[in-house]
C-alpha cells in the first residue's frame, strides 16, 4: 500500500507539472500527502514539514529554506541529462545549511547546491546520494564533530571537512582535491584531481582509502600528507613514481598492493579534472584486472554501492512522456507515460 500511494502520489506531481505552469512538490508524512503550488512550493513543503517526513522534488529549479532544522528525507528526480528527459533536472540553487537539529537528514536525485554544516555542530546520519553537489563544507574545531554521515554515488567538485570523523564515501567521483580528512573511509572513489603540484588529500589522517582511482600524474606529489597513520590499499594511482613508495602516500606506510597504470589505460573514455555526463568512467579491460580488497573491481562501480546508470533516484523513474497538445472529439486528452519501479 505504501508503494502504490508513493507511486501515485509521483504521478499526480508530474501529470500535474506537465499541464499546469506552476511546480508541484510534494509532502509525504504518516497522516498522508500534501501538494504545493504557490510561488515558493519547497519553502511551503519544508513549513508544513516535521521529523521523519518526506519532500517529492519534480524536475525544475526551486527556492532552499534558509537552514534546514529537522530529519527529513528530500529526493528529486535526477540530474543526468539523459535520464531526466521526461521530467527535467531537479535544481536547488544556493546552499543547504544544516543545523545540528538535522540528524538523519537524507537527499537524493539533485543537482547544484553547496552543503554546509553549521560551525562547530555535531550533525549525525546524515546520507547524501546520487546527487551532484558543487561542495561540501564542514567546519570546526572537532570538540562536537559530525559523525555517521555517508556520501555515495555523488558528483563533487570540493570538499573541506576538518569536522567530520568516523563518517564514509562509497563510489563518488570527486572532482578536486580533499582537505582536513580525519578518521573516514574512502572506498571505490574516482579522484579527478589533476594540479601537478599539490597532494590530492591535504592533511590526511586516520583514514582509510581503499579501492579507488587516483587519475593525477605527477613525479612531484602524491596522494596525502599524511603523518603516518592511514592506510592505502588496492588503489589505481597514476605516478610516475613506485606506488608502493611512502613517498606517493606522505609519511603512511604502505600496508597492501596499489597498482601503477597510464592515465589513459585506466578509464574507458575520460579527459581532464572535470566531471563530463559524456565521459565513460568504467575501467577499461586492463585496469579491471586491478581488484579492491573486497575482489570486485576499483573504482565507482565495484565495492558495496556500484554506480548506478544516469544516478537515477530510489524512487519510481518516469523515463518517458507523451501528452497530447489537443483533445479529442470526446473531450480526451491521450497520455501516454512509462513508469519503472527501482530496485535500489
Amino acid at each position: 500500500m505504501k508503494n502504490k500511494v508513493l507511486l501515485l502520489s509521483l504521478f499526480s506531481i508530474f501529470l500535474l507539472n506537465n499541464l499546469n505552469a506552476q511546480k508541484i512538490v510534494a509532502l509525504h508524512s504518516a497522516s498522508g500527502v500534501q501538494f504545493f503550488s504557490d510561488d515558493n512550493p519547497l519553502l511551503s513543503a519544508y513549513a508544513a514539514a516535521v521529523d521523519n517526513d518526506t519532500i517529492y522534488l519534480p524536475g525544475g529549479s526551486f527556492s532552499i529554506p534558509p537552514k534546514f532544522e529537522k530529519k527529513l528525507r528530500i529526493i528529486g528526480a535526477g540530474h543526468y541529462p539523459s535520464a531526466t528527459g521526461a521530467t527535467w533536472k531537479t535544481i536547488l540553487s544556493g546552499n543547504i545549511n544544516l543545523s545540528d537539529e538535522a540528524d538523519g537528514f537524507y537527499l537524493e536525485g539533485i543537482q547544484g547546491v553547496n552543503i554546509y554544516f553549521d560551525n562547530n555542530e555535531s550533525i549525525n546520519d546524515v546520507v547524501i546520494k546520487r546527487c551532484k553537489l558543487n561542495s561540501i563544507t564542514i567546519t570546526g574545531d572537532r570538540s562536537a564533530p559530525s559523525e555517521n554521515c555517508v556520501f555515495k554515488e555523488n558528483i563533487i567538485n570540493a570538499m573541506g571537512l576538518e569536522n567530520l570523523l568516523n563518517s564514509s564515501f562509497f563510489n563518488n567521483i570527486i572532482q578536486n582535491k580533499v582537505s582536513t580528512a580525519r578518521n573516514l573511509t574512502f572506498l571505490n572513489n574516482v579522484f579527478l584531481y589533476s594540479d601537478y603540484y599539490y597532494y590530492i588529500f591535504s592533511y590526511a589522517n586516520n583514514c582509510v582509502v581503499k579501492n579507488n582511482v587516483f587519475l593525477q600524474e605527477s613525479d612531484h606529489h602524491g596522494v596525502a600528507d599524511g603523518s603516518g597513520q592511514s592506510t592505502y590499499s588496492h588503489n589505481i594511482v597514476c605516478f610516475t613514481f613506485d606506488p608502493n613508495a611512502t613517498s606517493a602516500f606522505g609519511n603512511d606506510p604502505i600496508l597492501d598492493t596499489n597498482y601503477s597504470m597510464l592515465r589513459a589505460d585506466v578509464l574507458v573514455n575520460q579527459t581532464g579534472s572535470a566531471f563530463d555526463y559524456s565521459h565513460d568512467y568504467h575501467l577499461t579491460t586492463a585496469a579491471q584486472a586491478n581488484l579492491g580488497d573486497d575482489g570486485t573491481v576499483v573504482g565507482i562501480y565495484g565495492g558495496f554501492y556500484p554506480w548506478k546508470a544516469e544516478s537515477i533516484p530510489t524512487n519510481p523513474h518516469i523515463s518517458s512522456k507523451n501528452i497530447s497538445n489537443t483533445t479529442s472529439t470526446t473531450g480526451t486528452i491521450h497520455i501516454d507515460i512509462n513508469v519503472h519501479a527501482q530496485d535500489r
